[in-house]
């Protein structure tokens, strides 16, 4: 039986205090307004579709209503990554979240452990009808559809997210051989994204600029793997590509004197666009000082190049972070514009997404963390607060388990039933791995 949520109240936090991002009371907030409360819908929406293989995201997270049977006619491949490490990340710390009760918890053991087998063959067996790829959308025979449910042909000259995600998913499965697997779909991906072939399976017309997307994904896969196996040729080819692709989008996306970030590069001058998803931005920073970590750990390859480029992430990334979201902000209904030019600071789109606000409370952590300035890692927490204000008191929707509404327009503050990507729910990617990481990080400072 779903759980009532009716009598939630936010917790607003008056200031940025570090004393209380790491007390007891304030991770059992989190705990419960996002973590459990996330667990028991999955729970509960497994239970109503036991047959459904996969995590149960048919839903629309702006109106709390079931998509209904044609949705579980296609599945976004990507979200069988996602899903699989978002599984694998709860599953991990399942004995952390005191409020889920002994059945609760052998229930999410058993069902999340049998969601992310299921889902781990899913991408085998997607990558094996398609030339190695992962395209976006697929039927149940796993083959690549249009948003009219065509058949399609996948194009195996590129990359795209869904190779990202799902090389990611399998890394999460924990076993060598996945992880062997998963980190050899990565590596071709990285190939494409050298030789500026990740593209976009979902539209026609690919990408003219260079994003720092591509590279700020495969970056979040560093940690993935170096958590997951202890293989020092596995974790050897995955540090390389980090330095490679952190260096990258420092050197090629961030002007240290202005401390502006640009989401695109031109093609050819390699000049910076004055785009700005300050979502996007937060999110690399973030992904990329968790890869840093791993870099800093791995003591035995240091080498000066390396040393001196984790000095400059830890210098640059604060003032990157604060800036992107000093452009961003709504200071009427608090929360992240979608995106921003940064020449003009015109607001190019005045949605405010849910997940961007989890992505920079993680990113604020770990730039408090690494800076060595006591002013700027105030600031820094004091984002986390804002951030953590803006979340918990707009997007949880009571009616439908504290799930986050995906968007809230900027011009008026209220939901708006527009989807960023797909039209489900996210399966507990964005919000809860970038809290729970946050809370591990905040709990080091």
């Amino acid at each position: 039986m779903a759980r009532d949520y009716s009598d939630y109240k936010p917790l607003l936090l008056d200031k940025a205090s570090l004393a209380t991002f790491q007390s007891n009371s304030y991770r059992q907030f989190i705990h419960d307004a996002a973590i459990v409360s996330g667990i028991r819908l999955l729970l509960e929406r497994h239970r109503r579709q036991p047959d459904w293989p996969y995590v149960d995201t048919k839903f629309n997270p702006n109106t709390g209503l079931d998509l209904g049977e044609p949705s579980y006619r296609v599945i976004f491949a990507w979200f069988l990554g996602r899903g699989s490490e978002a599984l694998q990340g709860h599953l991990a710390r399942l004995e952390q979240f005191d409020d889920l009760s002994p059945q609760e918890r052998t229930e999410a053991r058993q069902v999340f452990a049998q969601l992310v087998v299921n889902m781990t063959d899913a991408i085998l067996r997607t990558a094996a009808h398609n030339n190695g790829r992962c395209p976006f959308r697929v039927n149940h025979d796993l083959q690549p559809i249009d948003e009219h449910g065509t058949r399609t042909e996948v194009d195996g000259r590129i990359s795209s997210a869904g190779d990202s995600f799902c090389g990611k998913g399998l890394m999460a499965a924990g076993t060598d051989d996945y992880v062997r697997r998963g980190l050899e779909m990565i590596l071709r991906t990285v190939e494409n994204i050298r030789a500026q072939r990740y593209g976009v399976d979902q539209f026609e017309e690919q990408p003219k600029d260079i994003s720092q997307g591509p590279r700020m994904l495969t970056l979040g896969a560093v940690s993935l793997l170096y958590r997951r196996t202890s293989d020092p040729l596995m974790r050897k080819a995955i540090l390389e590509v980090g330095q490679e692709f952190l260096a990258y989008v420092l050197d090629k996306h961030y002007n240290p004197q202005t401390t502006i970030f640009s989401e695109y590069i031109d093609a050819k001058t390699l000049a910076r666009k004055s785009y700005l998803d300050p979502g996007h931005a937060t999110e690399f920073v973030g992904l990329g000082l968790s890869a840093a970590a791993c870099l800093e750990m791995d003591q035995a390859t240091m080498t000066p190049t390396r040393r001196q480029l984790l000095d400059r992430a830890y210098e640059q990334m604060p003032p990157l972070l604060l800036t992107a979201t000093r452009l961003g902000w709504n200071k009427t209904y608090p929360g992240l514009y979608k995106a921003v030019d940064t020449h003009s600071r015109a607001i190019l789109n005045d949605d405010m997404p849910w997940w961007n606000l989890p992505e920079t409370m993680r990113a604020a952590a770990w730039c408090a963390k690494v800076t060595r300035d006591a002013a700027t890692r105030d600031a820094c927490l004091e984002l986390l607060r804002m951030c953590h204000n803006a979340y918990f008191s707009q997007y949880p929707n009571p009616r439908n388990m504290l799930f986050p509404f995906q968007t809230l327009s900027g011009a008026t503050g209220q939901v708006v039933d527009k989807v960023p990507a797909v039209p489900e729910g996210d399966p507990l990617y964005h919000t809860n791995l970038a809290l729970l990481e946050m809370l591990e990080v905040i709990a080091t400072l």
